[in-house]
């Protein structure tokens, strides 16, 4: 295993260390109430961006509301298992000595990522049904 793999691999083991010493806190306190953080984009545009709700998701699919969760923020569970998936596969290919190219390693893979994440923006944020349902 080459330095730079063992690097991006320990990279790999601290965020998924991070994210285990958070979920703890996200568990027990609800952000619809406790003082978290509010989006920047929110309080200087007034507009929805793709991550809103996605605290308030992740305190309800840590409870396993499933729907709650859902309409918190649509992209949140989809995204946690897309780079979940992601994260776990290159980690074990990485172990196991092997190279893996990922789909999101793909040339068009970060312009498809980009139309998705805007096209949601802009529908979450139109004020008319069906759209108006995806707002947090």
């Amino acid at each position: 295993m080459a330095a730079t793999d063992r690097g991006t691999q320990w990279l790999w083991y601290l965020g998924a260390a991070g994210l285990m010493a958070l979920l703890p806190l996200y568990y027990f306190l609800d952000p619809a109430s406790d003082p978290f953080p509010a989006c920047p984009f929110r309080q200087l545009t007034g507009l929805y961006c793709t991550g809103c709700g996605s605290q308030r998701a992740l305190h309800e699919l840590l409870h396993a509301n499933i729907g709650a969760s859902l309409g918190k923020n649509l992209l949140f569970i989809p995204t946690i298992a897309l780079v979940g998936w992601h994260g776990m596969a290159r980690m074990g290919h990485a172990m196991a000595g092997k190279k893996w190219k990922s789909p999101l390693d793909h040339r068009r893979a970060a312009g498809i990522l980009l139309i998705v994440v805007l096209a949601y923006t802009i529908a979450r944020n139109l004020p008319w049904a069906p759209f108006s349902e995806l707002a947090p």
